[in-house]
């Protein structure tokens, strides 16, 4: 069985896209998670808007994985990425433009993936620290066949 959702609104579970402290919010319907039962999660998170001090763009922020494979926990019902089998995977900002990312991504329990890290965006002084969290599943969870 694979986990499929849009990114839902629940009480407790903050959904947020911050830069810098910066809450840029997330786009609801242009987010989405899929965590397959292999624990192999593919994501794309959606900020609702551009960060305040960012004029030369257009399109809002956003942060994108591919083929990620985490490995639960069950002390904590949580999960981290496997780094034994991160191999052909893709983590990505992009803003413009794609930029590497470093940091933690970590799913917990209630189906909430979080990452938490930076990225150098070209033509910026310094790093911009990431903070983005997103709550999937819910009453949205598909079975795949």
């Amino acid at each position: 069985m694979t986990r499929r959702g849009r990114a839902a609104s629940v009480g407790g579970v903050e959904n947020r896209f911050r830069v810098d402290g910066d809450d840029l919010g997330i786009d609801l319907r242009a987010s989405s998670v899929t965590l397959g039962s292999d624990g192999v999660v593919d994501a794309t998170v959606v900020a609702e808007r551009l960060p305040a001090d960012v004029d030369w763009s257009d399109a809002p922020p956003r942060l994108h994985f591919r083929d990620v494979p985490l490995k639960f926990d069950g002390a904590t019902f949580g999960a981290t990425v496997d780094d034994d089998l991160l191999d052909e995977h893709d983590i990505a900002f992009w803003l413009e433009g794609r930029e590497d990312v470093h940091g933690v991504l970590s799913l917990g329990a209630g189906d909430r993936l979080r990452f938490v890290g930076t990225t150098h965006v070209t033509g910026e002084p310094k790093a911009w620290r990431l903070d983005v969290s997103i709550r999937f599943g819910g009453s949205g969870r598909t079975p795949a066949v």
